[in-house]
């Protein structure tokens, strides 16, 4: 379907339509309550805190955007995503069987994993469908790659390899969410790898235009901060990162990052990230907030050195990125043939809309992306950390 450019991102449908269509579907999947927190900060850019309370992992997503449709929107998909990865994995197709048995085109370790994890080829593993993101065909992957949250069973097993909520996206139409899933292992690979914070290369705030320009002004006016971000890597993609400081959260540097073909789109996603971040501590409703963010005295507390770097404009690092796809499927399959070509081999997509838990609505899918990396702590790296 063709894409167009609403409330900061392209989407098959206008974001307001996308919220009057999931609204009423929520209580379906457990979601009790879309708040607006965006006035519990004063930057004015929209985040949303939504609830569900019967969650197998975090009760709590969030959701971000330049307007309040485009947030909600955003929280609301990222809480049906946990959903169907909790409760809507397909059954598996073959059980307890190791990989070595199977006709794989990667090995089981060079799947995500938490370091100093023991599988390989020869543990025994439950496996279901995934298709390949080039060319459709099926390749099993490890239930345990997708499966998210805790749950009894009368079984021991070794839950291995690691499923986290890298690459688990949706969207209007299931090549939307696998053009989602597939920008952000895609980011995420490039923070989780970079061999040195030099690779990075700041932008001059005062050069962003478009819809951008607009979230910057209110940091300004806000009297934020703010270090923007690009990383150039292997894939030819845009990747962004915005880390924000400011007196009242001064223990803290909170950050956000974003990919997208678009550049403009990848900055505004990292923007927004970072805003959410600051709401994220100040509502205090996460499980995964550390401890120490929390503690008085911890962590910073005077502004933030800024690298000594020149900055780079706006304009220059935008007409690097040419690449332009007006339909979500000319999106997933240039995003796929950039993983296969750094990789050698093509990223995986589980669907998790399938049979009884297929929506008109919506679509979920589950990228695996074999040799990518993923540090689990989901770190946002900055140019100014190499050396200090």
């Amino acid at each position: 379907m063709r894409t167009a450019l609403f409330d900061g991102t392209h989407r098959t449908l206008p974001t307001a339509r996308t919220w009057q269509a999931i609204r009423p579907l929520l209580p379906t999947y457990g979601v009790t309550r879309v708040a607006d927190v965006t006035g519990l900060d004063d930057l004015g850019i929209p985040v949303t805190m939504v609830v569900r309370p019967l969650s197998r992992t975090l009760s709590v997503a969030q959701g971000k955007g330049v307007s309040l449709d485009a947030a909600r929107v955003s929280g609301a998909m990222e809480a049906l995503e946990v959903w169907h990865a909790e409760r809507a994995v397909p059954p598996a197709d073959f059980r307890r069987v190791p990989a070595a048995d199977l006709d794989l085109p990667y090995s089981v370790s060079e799947l995500e994993q938490h370091a100093g994890a023991l599988a390989t080829d020869r543990t025994r593993l439950d496996w279901i469908t995934a298709r390949s993101a080039v060319d459709g065909a099926v390749v099993p992957v490890p239930a345990a790659a997708v499966r998210l949250g805790r749950q009894e069973h009368d079984d021991w097993r070794l839950h291995l390899p690691s499923a986290s909520t890298n690459g688990l996206a949706s969207g209007n139409t299931r090549a939307e969410a696998l053009a989602h899933g597939l920008a952000e292992v895609i980011e995420r690979d490039v923070l989780s790898t970079v061999p040195c914070a030099g690779r990075a290369e700041l932008i001059d705030p005062a050069t962003v235009d478009g819809e951008p320009a607009v979230l910057v002004d209110r940091l300004r006016r806000a009297r934020v901060w703010v270090e923007l971000t690009c990383w150039p890597n292997q894939f030819g993609v845009p990747v962004m990162c915005c880390h924000l400081w400011r007196e009242d959260q001064a223990a803290v540097l909170v950050a956000g990052s974003g990919s997208h073909l678009d550049p403009a789109v990848a900055l505004t996603r990292a923007i927004t990230e970072a805003a959410q971040s600051r709401l994220t501590l100040i509502t205090g409703s996460r499980e995964d907030t550390h401890p120490a963010v929390h503690r008085a005295g911890a962590g910073v507390r005077r502004r933030p050195a800024t690298s000594p770097a020149p900055p780079t404009g706006w304009p220059d690092i935008v007409a690097r990125y040419t690449t332009v796809h007006h339909t979500d499927t000319g999106t997933a399959a240039h995003l796929a043939a950039c993983v296969t070509a750094a990789t050698g081999i093509p990223p995986l997509a589980v669907d998790l809309t399938w049979g009884p838990h297929a929506r008109e609505e919506f679509a979920v899918v589950k990228v695996i992306a074999p040799r990518l990396r993923y540090d689990a702590r989901h770190t946002v790296p900055r140019p100014t950390a190499a050396g200090r």
